[in-house]
């Protein structure tokens, strides 16, 4: 019986950010060619998560293809993987180095300076899991980028994206944001409407996903006991473990 690894993302509202969906999904399935590799949503697109464990049989890893372990991690994916006792999930992929590293390609490729401050937004995150992974997640791109970053978020109990792009402001520099979001849509028009000088394009942007975001994924099928080899072994292992 084949084993089945179920990629779980937020859905996106854009055309463009459900074929940057699909990109990576056909990506990892290039790279894990023994695995049957299946997409699944928490809102906005189907199938839903629960609806795809229903359907599938045998061993199965649900990744989450979340930056944060928020909500929909801790509530809706955990709950769908109660339907069945063969199902695991693993961490979500983010916070990690890789997206840092990421983050920082998307930096450069939008023109950002040493001298600019950059500041980190994100969608809204209500629970503090979620906060605190945000947080971290500034803490990586810092140590790659080499510099401070600023935290905002489009809502919940962080600094709200535009207080936080007033207060870099305040340093008299260039305002970068850095979009610590996996697809184009609503969110990332939203991050762009802040009032920031330049924001970078999300960590998936509807061309060929960075093989690091794929690596990534298939490591955290490698953490998982009983689910190595996971392809091909095409995709780079990361600098960071």
């Amino acid at each position: 019986m084949n084993r089945t690894l179920i990629l779980s993302a937020h859905g996106a509202d854009s055309a463009r950010g459900r074929s940057s969906h699909a990109g990576l999904i056909n990506a990892v399935r290039r790279a894990a060619q023994n695995l049957d590799i299946v997409s699944a949503f928490v809102d906005l697109q189907v199938p839903s998560i629960a609806d795809v464990v229903r359907r599938t049989s045998g061993p199965r890893l649900i990744v989450p293809l979340m930056l944060t372990h928020d909500r929909p991690v801790s509530v809706d994916i955990v709950r769908a993987s109660h339907l069945d006792a063969a199902v695991t999930v693993c961490a979500p992929i983010g916070p990690d180095w890789v997206l840092a590293e990421i983050a920082v390609r998307r930096l450069f490729e939008a023109g950002a300076r040493s001298d600019d401050t950059i500041v980190l937004a994100a969608a809204t995150t209500m629970d503090d899991r979620a906060v605190a992974d945000i947080g971290k997640a500034a803490r990586l791109l810092s140590a790659v980028w080499g510099g401070r970053v600023h935290v905002g978020t489009l809502g919940g109990p962080d600094t709200p994206l535009t207080d936080a792009v007033d207060v870099a402001r305040a340093y008299g520099r260039r305002v970068v944001v850095s979009t610590y979001v996996l697809v184009p849509g609503s969110i990332h028009d939203s991050i762009g409407a802040a009032g920031a000088d330049v924001v970078t394009a999300p960590l998936l942007d509807g061309g060929r996903p960075d093989s690091r975001l794929v690596g990534l994924v298939l490591d955290r099928v490698r953490s998982q006991a009983g689910w190595m080899p996971v392809g091909n072994e095409s995709a780079p292992r990361l600098a960071h473990q």
